[in-house]
């Protein structure tokens, strides 16, 4: 890992630098003033310009890497980024920390980095009466995670910039976000007066030890361990259906968000007990949002929620984990359902990542800004690239304008101050045909407004999720380019980001960045179980394992708890990674990990110790997910995969020595069976009464197709058997059939395994 001062080395082939001017009201140091010789970030944000072109303050974030604590290096606040030496510079100077999280592209984080980060006055307060410290919540999840509960405890609300005062040790005072310049000023002042106060200071103090306490006990919670049964699988699913909304989709109010990991489940559920109930939940969710605005009609992809109800307004920015994870119940909801719109809005969505958020070595970007400059050289607006006024979509459809204008929602009246976002009726069946030749064409007008920022940023984890969806993709539509993709991210983490020893980095800018967390580890082994799935090349099958055993080995707390989300314990001490969010937890992900990967594991005593893993992890997580199912779903959903098996149109069957593939076309049904060499099944009439025959049943399954059978002679019994092997295939004709049940028995020569019955759910039904 390159340290600051190789940076600065590697980055020193530049012309000579005027000398910075003094942050207001800091201490002078040797450290403040080398940084006069350092290359500024180009270009600079910041509104303090000297006559050359060149930014007029420096503090230390122009020694990082996070593309966000670099967007700040140029503030006149005396940054500190976080580590030992910040608070050991709050415990010499002996004042409270400002610890500011935010991430690159967080519009409210940006309108407080305008209005007072880059204030002389604001900054002049916080330099003489504070540290501040920046952190990048993508790049220290923990930090993030662990102050982020400490202010929903003292505020009752989470969002970014988060902005926590801290004692010198790093206790949580008291927390605010976003606030105008004079309320933050008041703020600041009234606390460093607090502070000098003898009776201030102790109260501060009894608070921060008052909230650490509990952020602690919240963090570390321990429950004992538990069984989990088929009962909470249908409550989690009762729960969900409770707060859909039936008109609108999504749960809840507004601002909603697409909520992924609810989705997949009711998708999951769905196809496991076929309640079509929770497949009506997830489609006409899944409907509005692909007809909204927060679908990027024009470029593709999805931005990270909608303010109002009715999906027509997005927040702007585009985040890598919601291509991924709105991808993936995509896929999932097309095998479902064979609705094109679903296979449309997958295409473009992850045509979107590979034309704009994709390495030129391959890796994945982290996201793309809300804001832009509204024109060259104007001001930055929310929204400003992605809307439309009249005269703008005139231009880009010529002769298809009141076309476009109407079915594409621009003859509406604005929503947002810089135009019209494009959307669609969910009722109405758009004309694609005429439609995607004139989004084309006003993507390409679109691309020469002035672009959104995109955080180039790779975040391990998040690569993860978007290979397996890029993989799955490639399989469900049949198409190269995106395993290819996917292949070409998975070699850069693992080139890049993973070294000799199996440590993982979180992130890579200008190299390896922090080091991974839970989720990283877990999300790189199911990316790498689906590139397995899809190609058979066992190194993907070897990297899935290695990271399990590394989840295992660095996140740890023993077999009756939950694993730590970070390999280190933050400042208020560790946690567990078990409340869902944004993205499936870390726990949940690492039990389908170990789960999924204990059906593909040959060798049966590596198989039991994968299914160990999984039973002494979901058992630390039961009573959790009992008490509250919908915050725990995608643990919820891994139980399901451990206790019930996988879904999908692709089995692993028998540890892994045999698949079965489901085809459907029209009326017909084929299931591909394929054995690895040594293996086999009983055929549909085995010789022996005793033995479970291939069968394939359903209500309204008919006129079955099985293979030819072979007669064998096998070494665990006398008489001769008649069994199937290699590649061969059921087919099968389905008259409104909605599930296939295949009963199977596989076996080698020396033994036979347990029969397995594997059910189907049939795409349309």
């Amino acid at each position: 890992m390159l340290s600051r001062l190789a940076l600065v080395l590697a980055l020193a082939a530049t012309p000579a630098f005027v000398q910075a001017a003094p942050l207001p009201g800091a201490t002078a140091s040797a450290e403040l003033e080398y940084l006069a010789t350092v290359p500024h970030v180009d270009p600079p944000r910041t509104q303090y310009i000297d006559p050359q072109g060149k930014p007029v303050y420096r503090n230390r974030l122009l020694l990082e890497r996070s593309p966000y604590l670099r967007q700040h290096a140029h503030n006149p606040v005396n940054w500190f980024p976080w580590g030992d030496a910040a608070l050991a510079e709050a415990a010499r100077r002996n004042v409270p920390i400002f610890l500011s999280v935010g991430y690159a592209t967080c519009h409210w984080c940006h309108v407080m980095e305008e209005e007072s980060f880059d204030n002389t006055a604001v900054a002049d307060i916080l330099n003489r009466q504070y540290v501040a410290v920046k952190v990048d919540r993508e790049t220290l999840p923990h930090i993030d995670a662990q102050y982020m509960l400490a202010t929903q405890i003292l505020d009752q609300r989470g969002g970014w910039p988060n902005n926590v005062f801290l004692m010198p040790d790093g206790k949580p005072i008291v927390a605010m976000g976003y606030a105008p310049p004079g309320t933050f000023m008041n703020a600041l002042n009234g606390m460093a007066d607090d502070w000098r106060q003898p009776e201030g200071r102790a109260a501060m103090s009894n608070q921060a030890d008052s909230v650490s306490e509990l952020v602690r006990l919240i963090s570390l919670r321990r429950t004992a361990a538990a069984e989990v049964d088929d009962a909470l699988f249908e409550q989690a699913g009762a729960e969900i259906l409770a707060t859909h909304d039936d008109f609108e989709g999504g749960f809840g109010k507004a601002p909603k968000f697409p909520n992924e990991t609810t989705i997949l489940y009711l998708l999951d559920h769905y196809e496991r007990s076929g309640d079509r109930a929770t497949l009506q939940a997830a489609t006409t969710s899944l409907d509005h949002m692909v007809a909204g605005g927060i679908h990027d009609h024009i470029g593709g992809g999805f931005h990270r929620y909608s303010v109002d109800a009715g999906w027509r307004t997005p927040h702007f920015e585009k985040m890598l984990y919601n291509q991924a994870l709105i991808g993936q119940a995509l896929i999932q909801a097309y095998r479902l359902t064979d609705n094109p719109s679903y296979e449309r809005a997958a295409r473009r969505a992850l045509d979107y990542v590979i034309r704009e958020m994709t390495a030129p070595e391959g890796g994945f970007f982290a996201a793309q800004d809300a804001d832009s400059l509204i024109s060259p050289g104007g001001r930055m607006e929310e929204g400003a690239f992605y809307t439309w006024n009249p005269d703008q979509t005139a231009a880009a459809t010529g002769a298809d304008d009141s076309f476009a204008t109407i079915a594409l929602g621009l003859d509406q009246a604005p929503t947002v101050p810089t135009g019209s976002v494009a959307h669609m009726d969910p009722t109405i069946g758009a004309d694609y045909a005429r439609l995607d030749p004139i989004l084309e064409r006003m993507r390409v007008s679109r691309a020469t407004r002035p672009a959104p920022l995109t955080d180039e940023k790779i975040i391990a984890g998040w690569n993860g999720l978007m290979i397996r969806t890029l993989t799955d993709a490639s399989v469900e539509f049949n198409e190269p380019r995106y395993l290819a993709a996917a292949q070409r991210a998975y070699d850069f983490v693992t080139t890049r980001m993973l070294d000799g020893s199996g440590a993982l980095a979180r992130a890579y800018a200008n190299g390896p960045l922090e080091k991974g967390g839970l989720r990283d580890y877990a999300w790189i082994g199911i990316g790498a179980l689906a590139l397995y799935d899809a190609t058979h090349d066992t190194r993907y099958l070897a990297t899935a394992a290695r990271m399990a055993d590394q989840t295992r080995t660095r996140f740890s707390d023993g077999a009756d708890a939950p694993l730590r989300l970070s390999q280190e314990p933050g400042p208020l001490g560790g946690s567990y990674d078990v409340i869902e969010g944004a993205t499936p937890t870390g726990n949940g992900s690492a039990l389908e990990l170990f789960a999924r990967l204990s059906r593909r594991i040959a060798d049966d005593a590596r198989a039991v110790q994968y299914r160990g893993y999984a039973d002494d992890l979901l058992a630390a997580l039961a009573q959790s997910l009992k008490e509250a199912p919908t915050a725990h779903l995608s643990a919820i959903d891994a139980a399901a995969l451990h206790h019930r098996g996988e879904t999908g149109s692709r089995r692993h069957l028998g540890n892994g020595v045999a698949t079965a593939a489901l085809d459907m076309q029209g009326s017909t049904l084929s299931i591909a069976l394929d054995f690895a060499p040594g293996w086999h099944a009983n055929s549909d009439h085995p010789l022996n009464p005793d033995l479970i025959p291939t069968s394939l049943t359903g209500a309204g399954i008919s006129n079955v197709q099985y293979p030819a059978q072979k007669v064998v002679q096998l070494g665990f019994q006398q008489e001769p058997l008649s069994v199937i092997d290699g590649k061969v295939a059921i087919s099968a004709q389905s008259t409104g059939a909605q599930a296939a049940d295949l009963t199977i028995q596989i076996c080698n020569d020396a033994l036979c395994l347990p029969p397995e019955r594997v059910t189907f759910r049939l795409p349309g039904a």
